[in-house]
């Protein structure tokens, strides 16, 4: 049973409608989007709303994963649900293999370069379709971080801990 205190993370997000039948195309955030066949129902955040929505049916068009939920019949009934996120509970979600991270555990940790200078904390982690982007929001400005194995010397989510070791010229300080 779902409790409303339960931990969610985000694997989707609907950019648009699709077509005329009330399907709508998400941008998943997850590396595994073959992992949206194995759910019965997933849960949208907008705004201010926050629900569960039945699904009827999954298929891939291109990079999108294509959803029918029960209920969503128009393209102004799927036009409703833009922008919104898919979230399932954090128990649904796969365990990953070593250093592998999943984005929401990330945002949040405190970033260091190597020789131990403070650089800020992870807001946001963008999938580029190559190298993520890590933003950082430091005190002074924000730092857009390739998140290359070669310059993230560790990722320790216990203490929420960055360290990061950029090559010369990334970062202007």
């Amino acid at each position: 049973m779902i409790k409303l205190q339960d931990k969610y993370i985000e694997i989707g997000k609907i950019t648009r409608y699709q077509g005329n039948k009330g399907e709508v195309r998400v941008m998943p955030s997850t590396d595994i989007p073959q992992r949206f066949f194995e759910l019965d129902s997933v849960f949208l955040k907008n705004a201010d709303e926050f629900y569960e929505l039945e699904i009827e049916y999954i298929r891939f068009h291109k990079q999108f994963v294509i959803i029918k939920f029960f209920g969503i019949d128009s393209i102004d009934q799927a036009e409703e649900l833009k922008n919104s996120r898919v979230l399932i509970v954090e128990s649904e979600k796969y365990l990953l293999p070593e250093d592998s991270y999943y984005v929401d555990d990330l945002v949040g940790c405190k970033v260091y370069l190597s020789d131990d200078t403070y650089l800020g904390k992870v807001i946001e982690v963008v999938d580029t379709s190559g190298t993520d982007i890590i933003i950082v929001k430091g005190e002074a400005k924000e730092y857009m971080l390739p998140a290359s194995r070669e310059m993230i010397i560790e990722i320790d989510l216990e203490a929420e801990k960055i360290i990061y070791n950029p090559i010369q010229g990334l970062l202007d300080l």
